[in-house]
């Protein structure tokens, strides 16, 4: 994935934030006013679009990030971090499957899914990582965000895209291939923007696959995204250029 498409997926993250919390055991109350740490971590955002990498990192990032994890370092529940109801109730579902599994005998383990700004935070900080070369520290901060939101196709795409950074090529593939089936999730998200989202898992696995020189499953993925966003120049691109590796017997 390129640094454009990476930069494109903030004005994606800025038109699906929906906030939503509970307070109950294994139930979702939703709340779809964006918080005041919601907002924060866009400011964020902003600041590393603007070129202030390491400001962002240490002033708005770190202090949301603080607040929460100051808030629930002892909490002996299981917390989400999710983007939208969707996102919301399907945590709140698996964890109504494990219900026992991981209970303390005697007490109930109760599930609480928050609103999306500390997971984002977590991301936005491995974004940040990232714009600086510095992948293993990308690594570790998305991964948190994926603790708090497995299903989550922003994040999944950033450590997809980390892994190609490291040359991880398999480990790359396997987490554009399973982002397709989160982007339904991405609640009050337009068509456009689920479009945008498929389009870069795809041309993810596209530039895997090439990496791998396994070019008819490459192809594939790049017409993929063609019928999502049709004659989607990037898909073009590539497609062309392995037309000319196979034209010279590669």
């Amino acid at each position: 994935m390129s640094k454009e498409c990476r930069y494109a997926a903030f004005a994606c993250l800025m038109m699906v934030l929906v906030g939503c919390a509970t307070e109950t055991p294994r139930k979702l109350v939703v709340n779809t006013s964006p918080s005041a740490d919601d907002k924060e971590v866009l400011d964020g955002v902003r600041m590393i679009q603007s070129g202030q990498i390491q400001a962002a990192i240490d002033g708005p990032l770190n202090d949301v990030i603080g607040r929460y994890e100051t808030k629930y370092a002892h909490s002996p529940d299981r917390i989400y971090s999710a983007r939208g109801p969707a996102q919301g109730l399907l945590y709140m579902v698996t964890e109504a499957g494990n219900l026992g599994k991981n209970d303390v005998p005697g007490e109930r383990r109760n599930a609480i899914a928050l609103g999306p700004a500390w997971a984002m935070a977590y991301w936005a900080r491995g974004y940040a990582y990232g714009e600086m070369a510095r992948y293993t520290d990308a690594e570790v901060e998305v991964k948190k965000a994926l603790a708090l939101s497995p299903n989550d196709a922003q994040y999944t795409g950033e450590l997809a895209y980390i892994y190609q950074m490291q040359k991880r090529t398999e480990e790359s593939l396997a987490l554009y291939t399973a982002m397709p089936d989160m982007i339904p999730l991405m609640d009050n998200g337009s068509d456009t923007v689920k479009n945008e989202f498929f389009c870069k898992a795809y041309r993810g696995q596209g530039y895997d696959l090439v990496e791998l020189k396994r070019y008819d499953e490459a192809v594939v993925a790049y017409q993929a995204c063609m019928k999502v966003i049709p004659d989607e120049p990037k898909s073009k691109a590539e497609l062309g250029y392995i037309e000319g590796v196979r034209g010279k017997g590669h």
